[in-house]
């Protein structure tokens, strides 16, 4: 079992945890990549789970890891489940999936979203080349991207209006229209229309 060597919940800790060198750095490796993949600081991440920072450091550099409880929470917020978070096999019959079937993910203004919801087209794991989503954005919705890697991006928008800010360019899109950035450049987008907005973008994971 994938969790045969992690402790349980310590009462009276806000994040136990255990000692065991092997299992800790590769689950901090994995927690890391996660976070950096979401875009989010140590400090949101601690936030959100109610740990404090110090502790996502520690779990991360593999000197701690997690009680199982914990575990699930990292796990939760960072839009993962514990199987792709441990790179276990996807079923076949997750090869092709119904719009029904599909992740939602709402974007917070925790991480740089208002009005926004992904759905995930490939599902998460640790080792994906590629992460893509259809990007739903409400009206007035916008999501800002400070935080650059190396890699590229590139999307299709579907239907709606969209203003993309791409460094310090600004592109009004309409139905139909299409983008390609390296990774490097900071981006954000605002649905300018009247109707929601949905966006098909692909990108490389940011990987630090």
């Amino acid at each position: 079992m994938i969790f045969r060597h992690l402790s349980r919940a310590l009462p009276g800790t806000r994040c136990a945890f255990m000692s065991n060198e092997n299992v800790s750095l590769k689950v901090g490796a994995r927690l890391r990549h996660a976070r950096l993949l979401k875009g989010m600081r140590m400090r949101d991440l601690a936030a959100i789970v109610g740990c404090d920072e110090s502790m996502i450091s520690k779990i991360e550099s593999g000197k701690v890891s997690p009680s199982l409880p914990m575990l699930g929470k990292l796990v939760t917020a960072l839009d993962r489940d514990m199987a792709s978070f441990f790179g276990l096999r996807i079923d076949d019959h997750k090869l092709v999936q119904k719009p029904e079937d599909r992740l939602k993910v709402f974007v917070d203004a925790l991480r740089g979203g208002v009005g926004v919801s992904y759905e995930r087209l490939v599902p998460a794991g640790a080792g994906n080349l590629l992460e893509a989503n259809i990007h739903v954005v409400e009206p007035g919705g916008e999501k800002i991207d400070l935080i650059t890697h190396q890699g590229e991006a590139v999307g299709y928008l579907v239907s709606g209006e969209i203003e993309l800010t791409i460094d310090d360019t600004t592109f009004r899109m309409s139905a139909g229209d299409s983008f390609f950035f390296k990774a490097y450049l900071t981006n954000r987008y605002r649905n300018i229309g009247d109707t929601e907005a949905r966006i098909v973008w692909v990108n490389t994971p940011q990987v630090h």
